[in-house]
């Protein structure tokens, strides 16, 4: 019942024309054929779907009935039809985006511009999430994209993707006015400064050697430089980033984005202590790359971020 398309094409065609004949001429099959469809209309329903009169047919109750639910389901079949063809062709749709503190503020602000030029019916969802956050969310289906992966050997699940074209550096980095920018000074005075880390740590398996380290490491290379401890450590997340110009904070983040970085003016600290190299870019799930405005997304993420990092 109501399984063909087409039968109901050509049942419809019967019911405007009120001719079996003219119907037939217009789907351009023979009176046979289209009465055939007919019969096996009248078969699946149980019924008679039309009774001859002088001037052709004229529907029963039960074909009046057929009729007006079949314009139903092809009117939902077109409509169904348009949203798949604008949702693959990147004219509407919903693209679900993370990406680290950083790059939410350096690298999205103009590519998400780019974006809306490009494909101006699709919603973008955004959430600020580091490494950790955005890789679970990325495995758990909750998001499309993640920006700001991690150079790492570890195999990704068979449904996400990576890809890490750019070269990093990451260093120790204060608000512009800090003291620490106008004097020198001793590495124990980076022991001597609370420190905010607004990323995390990387997720399991994905440390030195393997990927960048995370802030811990670092405060651990610097005690085992100076034999001091940083006192204070402060997990603020992307907010992390605001609290930079409102005391003496230091934190650890990668240089060639700071200039884009709208608010607070960062400067990296003139040491080389804390420099570390290390490749960055975004990951992704396969199944999102259908997608038209997915890989438009894509390419203006990767240029964006190219900009940034020269």
């Amino acid at each position: 019942m109501f399984e063909r398309r087409s039968d109901l094409v050509k049942f419809l065609a019967v019911a405007d024309t009120g001719k079996i004949l003219a119907a037939a001429d217009r789907l351009a099959i023979t009176q046979p054929a289209l009465s055939r469809v007919i019969a096996r209309l009248e078969d699946q329903f149980g019924g008679q779907l039309f009774e001859r009169v002088p001037t052709g047919v004229r529907f029963t109750e039960l074909g009046a009935t057929a009729a007006e639910l079949a314009r139903r389901i092809l009117e939902e079949i077109e409509i169904a039809e348009s949203k798949i063809k604008d949702l693959v062709g990147g004219r509407s749709g919903r693209l679900r985006v993370t990406a680290s503190p950083v790059w939410m503020q350096a690298v999205l602000p103009p590519a998400i511009a780019e974006f809306r030029g490009a494909c101006p019916g699709i919603e973008l969802k955004l959430r600020t999430a580091n490494v950790s956050e955005g890789l679970r969310r990325l495995e758990e289906g909750e998001s499309d994209i993640h920006c700001g992966g991690i150079d790492t050997l570890e195999p990704l699940p068979p449904w996400l993707k990576r890809e890490t074209p750019l070269k990093v550096t990451w260093g120790v980095v204060a608000h512009r006015d800090h003291p620490l920018h106008e004097d020198q000074f001793a590495l124990p005075a980076l022991a001597d400064c609370p420190w905010i880390d607004y990323d995390g740590n990387p997720p399991a398996g994905l440390r030195d050697g393997n990927g960048r380290p995370s802030l811990a490491t670092v405060l651990d290379e610097l005690y085992e430089v100076t034999g001091r401890r940083v006192a204070t450590v402060i997990s603020a997340g992307a907010t992390g980033l605001f609290l930079l110009e409102t005391g003496p904070y230091l934190s650890w983040l990668p240089l060639p984005f700071l200039e884009a970085i709208a608010a607070p003016a960062l400067k990296p600290l003139p040491i080389e202590f804390g420099k570390h190299r290390y490749r960055t870019g975004i990951v992704w799930r396969r199944s999102a790359e259908s997608m038209a405005s997915f890989r438009v997304l894509q390419e203006v993420v990767r240029a964006a971020a190219a900009r940034q990092t020269g």
